[in-house]
């Protein structure tokens, strides 16, 4: 048997990545030079696999450490401090009792450091502290990775699902700390939930305000994809027909998870080449594992903002305050911008200075089935 040369639902890796060349250069530049960046982007869209890609190349050609920290289920500072102290614990790479004797010598108020072993022996490292000591501590740990530069080392600090920090009063802080690394670290700061991160880093009055490079990554282009699976299927001795990979795209847009799903599943159905029927059963296959989260999804949603996105659908994005529409609806117009705004909101919705948009283009493919 052979593997199936795609693969979806993780970090993708080596072989499976598709293209993002210049994006892994800038990224690359911008974090050697210890710049900032807020990179942001719908779920299952790449980033973190492009942001790993970045690291793991740097730290093999450059003297560089990094630490990945998700703040997703992250709900109390304390866990944070935690986490956070963990993850720069175990990224010296040194021997237990050294790592130990240099916080203490780091950390300003000497909390208790706990080390446990998991069954494999690799140990875990948290802090024992007051609540009257939290705060003091949040700033030393903070700070730590200062003492990691010597010799030229280079620091990179990525926090996923960043915009979590909201629910944990937390934001004036680390802001005011980080902002005395310079250049000397590069923060990177990614989300899925693009309307919270507009608030936190393009709102005036909030503390992230103009202080970081926004590094966009978006669909990687049809060219790209076309050379990449085609190779796939010749390499693992089996054809695809470049219409069958427009058909693909025209339902993905490019958005990766989706576009590596689909031909995993084209392939596995394979056995020569792949045809029309093949992907009709690849399309069903996708849209019955994923009907159970779009209902959901769809549930979730006001009765207006349900007519919003049919309207977004019919108008395909575009001059959507159309009176016809809203008369044909039974919407009317100040109801019709407060749903759009809460689709906004809720992520579901995206717009350009031209259109709105699903972020989700199976999604967007799903409600268009009704």
């Amino acid at each position: 048997m052979k593997s199936n040369p795609f693969y979806y639902g993780g970090t993708i890796k080596d072989e499976y990545f598709c293209n993002r060349v210049n994006e892994l250069k800038y990224l690359k530049d911008d974090m050697y030079s210890g710049m900032n960046c807020l990179i942001y982007a719908p779920r299952r869209f790449g980033k973190t696999s492009l942001v790993l890609r970045a690291l793991k190349e740097l730290q093999k050609s450059d003297n560089v450490k990094y630490v990945f920290m998700d703040l997703m289920y992250i709900s109390t500072i304390e866990e944070f401090i935690n986490q956070y102290f963990n993850l720069l614990a175990k990224n010296l790479e040194e021997p237990t009792d050294k790592v130990i004797n240099f916080f203490k010598s780091v950390l300003k108020i000497r909390p208790n450091i706990n080390v446990n072993f998991d069954v494999s022996g690799t140990p875990n490292f948290s802090l024992a502290m007051t609540a009257d000591d939290t705060h003091q501590t949040f700033e030393d740990v903070l700070n730590i990775p200062l003492a990691f530069i010597k010799n030229d080392k280079k620091i990179v600090i990525v926090f996923d699902e960043f915009q979590e920090i909201i629910n944990l009063d937390i934001e004036a802080k680390l802001r005011s700390v980080i902002q005395q690394h310079s250049n000397k670290i590069s923060y990177i700061f990614m989300g899925s939930k693009k309307s919270l991160l507009h608030q936190m880093f393009l709102d005036k009055n909030r503390p992230f305000y103009k202080s970081v490079k926004h590094f966009i990554i978006k669909e990687i282009g049809s060219n790209d994809w076309l050379e990449f699976i085609t190779s796939k299927f010749e390499k693992t001795g089996k054809k695809i027909d470049s219409q069958i990979i427009n058909k693909i795209l025209d339902i993905t847009k490019g958005f990766p998870y989706y576009t590596q799903q689909f031909s995993y599943e084209i392939w596995n159905l394979t056995n020569d080449i792949a045809d029309d029927t093949i992907f009709i059963n690849a399309l069903k296959i996708i849209l019955e594992r994923e009907e159970d989260l779009f209902s959901i999804e769809l549930e979730n949603l006001t009765p207006n903002q349900k007519k919003a996105l049919k309207i977004v659908v019919a108008k395909n994005g575009e001059n959507l305050y159309d009176e016809q529409y809203l008369a044909k609806f039974k919407i009317k117009t100040g109801s019709f911008q407060t749903a759009l705004q809460g689709l906004l909101q809720k992520d579901i919705l995206d717009k350009n200075s031209k259109e709105y948009y699903f972020q989700d283009p199976l999604f967007e493919y799903w409600i268009k089935s009704f």
